[in-house]
Order: C-alpha cells, then sequence, then structure tokens
C-alpha cells in the first residue's frame, strides 16, 4: 500500500491474548463447573454461535465497504477473488495429497477431516486480530478485504467439493 509502520508487539499480544486466550481459558474453566446443567438445558450454542458470526461478518462488511477512502475497483477484486480461489484450491489439493501419501496412516475419513480443518480459517479470529494489529490505519479496511473474501470462498468450495470428496470417501472406505 506504499507505507509502513512500527509495530508494538507487546501491546500486540497483550491484545491478542486478552481477546483470544483469556476468553478461551474462562470458557474451559466455566464449563468444568456448569457441564451437567448444559447436558440438561441444552442452550442453543449453535445458533448462537452463527449469530454472532452473522454479526461480525455483517459489521465487518459494513465498515469496509462503507469506507469512502477504501479504493478498490472491480477488475482488482475480481482478481482478489481469483487468487484467493486458487490458494484456497491449492491448499486443500497439498493437504490431500500430503494425507493420502503411501506411508499414510490417515483413514478416507481422517484425510476428509484434513482437508476441511487444515485449510480453513475464520473470520472470528481473523477480524479482531487485523482490528488489533493494525489499529488506528487508515487502510483497514482495504486489508480486511481478502479476508472476508476468503471466508465465503471456503464455504462455497467446501460446500461444492463435498459430493466429489464424499464419493471417494466411500470409494476408498469399501
Amino acid at each position: 500500500l506504499g507505507s509502513s509502520s512500527s509495530v508494538p508487539f507487546t501491546s500486540i499480544f497483550s491484545q491478542l491474548f486478552m481477546t483470544v486466550v483469556v476468553p478461551l481459558i474462562i470458557g474451559q474453566i466455566v464449563r468444568r463447573y456448569i457441564k451437567d446443567w448444559l447436558e440438561r438445558k441444552k442452550p442453543p450454542f449453535g445458533a448462537i454461535s452463527s449469530c454472532v458470526l452473522l454479526m461480525i461478518i455483517y459489521t465487518t462488511f459494513c465498515d469496509t465497504f462503507a469506507n469512502p477512502n477504501i479504493d478498490l475497483d472491480k477488475f482488482s477484486l475480481i482478481i482478489i477473488v481469483f487468487i484467493i480461489f486458487s490458494v484456497q484450491m491449492s491448499f486443500m489439493f497439498l493437504t490431500f495429497l500430503f494425507s493420502t501419501r503411501n506411508n499414510s496412516s490417515f483413514t478416507p475419513a481422517d484425510t476428509v477431516a484434513i482437508i476441511f480443518c487444515s485449510t480453513h480459517k475464520s473470520l472470528t479470529l481473523g477480524i479482531p486480530m487485523l482490528k488489533i494489529v493494525f489499529a488506528g490505519y487508515e487502510h483497514l479496511s482495504l486489508i480486511s478485504v481478502p479476508l472476508l473474501i476468503y471466508h465465503p470462498a471456503q464455504i462455497l468450495l467446501g460446500s461444492l467439493l463435498v459430493p466429489t470428496i464424499k464419493s471417494w470417501m466411500v470409494s476408498r472406505q469399501k
């Protein structure tokens, strides 16, 4: 983007620790004490998680494209989409190759899990990290565009590849 800056690593790591690690630790500790209650009541955590993710995506899209300083033409956006789809497919193909090598001890089900889990990243972690690392940076909206495209791309590619991967897995398990 034609600019540079210094990065306050201590501040960034402390903010990331407080934003990501501390809530995770607190959640694990609290879960240990209320596990029985959670199993009895079965709160709709899946729906809550989906709503929170949708809210994060929506607010990030609004912040990104409501910024009048974002200078992103349609051709650049198409190139970014093409690059992201290519990178995602390459990562999925490489993980498939590595997990299906002859000396690999992975089952077909393991391979499917490896393909989908190792290549997928989430906006729920990426956006807070970007906001912490690039706090106050005027081009934060522009920096978040690839992540905003990557997340839907991984969902779209995953859903398109499910039938192919499922038939491969079923044929290998027989």
